[in-house]
């Protein structure tokens, strides 16, 4: 997991990385950098209910750059997977 304004944004080496003092349980674990992120080939995101619709809609219609929103980071061949409620506040839509 990346955490929105965590120094571990900025981390480029190694890939993988420890985090002891997540923002949420377990204060321990792993993640992969944000790079590592960026290669993979496709990346997607899922979000459900209308609790994560104000969220979807500024990741995916203001993409802040300042590492409020980690997931906004991310680059490349991005899919998403949403229901009707977590797309609802969405500017533009298109769907497949």
């Amino acid at each position: 997991s990346l955490f929105p304004n965590h120094p571990l944004l900025k981390v480029t080496e190694p890939w993988i990385l420890p985090i002891e003092d997540s923002p949420k349980p377990p204060p321990e674990r792993i993640t992969m950098s944000l790079p590592v992120v960026n290669k993979a080939v496709k990346k997607c995101f899922v979000a459900v209910g209308e609790g994560k619709a104000e969220m979807t809609a500024t990741i995916i219609d203001e993409r802040p750059l300042d590492g409020s929103i980690p997931a906004a980071l991310v680059t490349g061949d991005v899919a998403w997977i949403l229901d009707k409620a977590a797309a609802s506040k969405l500017k533009n839509t298109t769907t497949a």
